[in-house]
């Protein structure tokens, strides 16, 4: 058994047994003491010998965290070491590239990458590259990201409201793919929602013209009436209607 062998061992979790051994074979050497009764050394510390296990994982990491840093912005090498990698994974963060409004060069590799990805031409020059890119992602919900894009695409957003990192992170609770969440050109809470509105009967709402449209629902006997013409200011509406809590969204 040679030293290498000995430290392979430890590296192991045997490293008690071993370490006996090693401390009677250094007490016979020296000549002193009782080899069963080793005097007090220092515990003997095992050195782990590295292991070149390629790990797949955080190469797909460090290949998506290279597409956009704060320092550099996006990089069009990145951008074709993705590519290069054939890995579909890949598509939905470059879709978010291609949204970001980004120079000629940077254009140019974002198109080249998602035609090499997905199969489809993709124009560079095309007003609707990122439109086109994201309906593409959108029919092919079978796709999914590399690792770690949940706060890659929050540190992106980030740049234009650094709150939106609290909705992309790792583990994020989602009912639909976090590659279907595109900025809607406003930072957090740029349109106030509409929270547990007040109404009035219908003699009330003299303020409505004859035929304008509504949005109605009835819960448990409780009926509302929503109108576009509210709706329209904040999008969204957060009320309590028959008991049950409702998020009704235009």
């Amino acid at each position: 058994m040679n030293v290498r062998h000995l430290i392979s061992l430890a590296s192991r979790g045997v490293w008690p047994a071993v370490g006996g051994l090693a401390a009677l074979v250094v007490g016979a050497c020296n000549g002193g003491g009782d080899p069963l009764t080793p005097a007090a050394t220092a515990e003997p510390q095992a050195t782990a010998i590295p292991l070149s296990i390629p790990d797949e994982e955080s190469d797909l990491r460090r290949k998506l965290s290279n597409l956009f840093t704060r320092q550099e912005g996006v990089e069009i090498t990145a951008i074709r070491q993705a590519a290069d990698t054939g890995n579909k994974g890949f598509i939905a963060p470059i879709v978010d590239l291609a949204g970001a409004g980004f120079a000629n060069d940077e254009r140019a590799a974002i198109a080249d990458a998602l035609t090499r990805l997905t199969g489809q031409e993709f124009d560079p020059t095309s007003f609707n590259l990122h439109e086109d890119a994201y309906r593409w992602l959108g029919r092919h919900p079978e796709i999914k990201a590399v690792p770690g894009y949940a706060s890659w695409k929050g540190d992106l957003y980030s740049v234009i409201d650094r709150r939106f990192i609290d909705f992309f992170y790792e583990g994020v609770p989602a009912s639909v793919p976090i590659s279907g969440a595109v900025w809607g050109g406003v930072g957090v809470d740029g349109i106030p929602p509409l929270d547990n509105p007040e109404f009035t009967g219908p003699d009330g709402a003299t303020y409505l013209g004859f035929g304008e449209p509504v949005f109605g629902i009835s819960i448990n006997g409780d009926a509302r009436a929503y109108p576009l013409r509210i709706l329209a200011w904040h999008e969204l509406s957060n009320d309590v209607v028959g008991g049950m809590p409702i998020a009704l969204v235009y």
